[in-house]
């Protein structure tokens, strides 16, 4: 669960962006389009708090390497998470969306029969880049703000340039090469 207070400051509230995006998600048809997302549960809004309830997940892939494996992992392991995370960027464009925050912190293991299916996870900077529900591509704004981690940040994101599909992907080719969670490659 994920929750935000009603009141703040209009930059930092995230969660109506991530229920934008699990939403979109669960509405697809087809289950291998949405397999790398966590399921979305429920929504609401007290006096207080507005939440996002969404489906359990284990530790991150971070948490994963930190705690548990330290540098005792397989080339396999390596090879299905790198594949994985990718397919979930994949996914998450083909619902017209740019996460703007690719990193092992964002990715999650699934908890029982699901403990081999990585998740995204943290849409709270994603962005959607295609006009309402068509494929055309949003004209790009002339300078934006630095959204993200600084290790894993796209070129482009450095230089306050709007990002594109092109930048998740620069961001995902740096936490497969940068990462120490992927140093047996």
């Amino acid at each position: 669960m994920k929750t935000e207070m009603v009141l703040g400051d209009r930059r930092m509230l995230r969660l109506k962006i991530e229920v934008m995006v699990l939403m979109k998600c669960h509405e697809q048809t087809d289950p291998n389009s949405k397999q790398h997302f966590v399921a979305f549960v429920d929504r609401g809004k007290t006096a207080k708090f507005k939440f996002l309830v969404m489906g359990l997940v284990g530790k991150s892939l971070e948490d994963i390497r930190r705690d548990v494996l330290g540098h005792n992992y397989s080339r396999s392991t390596v090879m299905q998470c790198s594949i994985q995370t990718l397919i979930a960027v994949r996914d998450l464009h083909g619902l017209g969306y740019l996460h703007r925050d690719i990193k092992p912190q964002n990715y999650a293991v699934g908890l029982g029969e699901k403990q081999n299916t990585v998740y995204m996870l943290d849409f709270g900077i994603a962005r959607k880049f295609t006009v309402g529900e068509t494929k055309e591509v949003k004209i790009a704004r002339a300078k934006v703000s630095f959204l993200g981690t600084v290790r894993f940040a796209s070129r482009a994101c450095h230089k306050c340039i709007e990002q594109g599909r092109k930048d998740d992907l620069e961001s995902w080719i740096f936490m497969v090469s940068m990462s120490s969670y992927f140093q047996v490659l």
